[in-house]
């Protein structure tokens, strides 16, 4: 999966329009991005699945706030509208507001088991203000927590040392997916995180600016493809 959503929020980030072109010719199984990208690339990413990012309200302009101050900018119904095969919301279990993200999740999951739209978790322990550490144990603790609350799905981020990967899928009764994090240096950094995550019991990736940042984001999501599915 390619995560594409990064523009809500910095105001900057994957290409626009026809800019998508050489990400959709390197057929990835889905996108996760926002509103805009679900009505304006439908054409070209007719054969991939859409999670719609659902959430949000702030922004980087604004600065980073220590506190959950996001809400839904979409419900599950407008979602299908657009044709979303499932939608995405933060969760942050551990932050000192954790209960407004993980009510937020809880509602949002009510709405879809009604509808059979998948909700997809994006687990962050202790929000982005590190309100506790981002230790496998934690990561763990999260996963597990946003899977009891609803979620069909967790995406979630890599413990400090890849090889404990293992303690946090082992965590999720659900299937996990794994961010790409900060931009790495080489194709072949990226692919070895894949690779080291997937051979874990990750169920998959969803990588976003190693992707779209890439020279050759169609000859990197090719090699992405064979290393997921287990032909490299």
């Amino acid at each position: 999966m390619v995560a594409m959503d990064h523009g809500g929020f910095q105001g900057y980030g994957p290409p626009l329009g026809d800019g998508v072109g050489p990400i959709a010719a390197g057929r990835p199984d889905a996108v996760l991005g926002n509103w805009y990208l679900a009505r304006t690339t439908a054409a070209m990413f007719a054969e991939a699945g859409l999670v719609l990012r659902v959430d949000g309200g702030t922004t980087s302009l604004g600065g980073h706030s220590a506190n959950d101050v996001t809400g839904l900018l979409h419900r599950a119904e407008a979602a299908l509208t657009v044709g979303a095969d499932a939608v995405a919301v933060m969760a942050y279990p551990g932050s000192p507001d954790e209960h407004v993200s993980l009510l937020r999740l809880a509602e949002l999951c009510t709405e879809c088991e009604r509808l059979g739209l998948p909700v997809m978790a994006e687990v962050v322990p202790g929000g982005f203000g590190k309100a506790v550490p981002w230790s496998a144990e934690n990561i763990s603790r999260a996963v597990r927590i946003a899977t009891e609350v609803g979620a069909d799905m967790i995406k979630t981020m890599c413990p400090p040392d890849p090889l404990e990967m293992t303690t946090v899928v082992e965590s999720s009764p659900v299937p996990l997916v794994v961010l790409g994090g900060p931009k790495l240096e080489s194709q072949d950094e990226i692919i070895e995180l894949a690779r080291t995550v997937t051979k874990a019991g990750a169920a998959g990736i969803v990588f976003g600016r190693n992707i779209w940042g890439s020279p050759d984001p169609a000859r990197l999501l090719a090699r992405l493809h064979d290393v997921v599915h287990g032909d490299g």
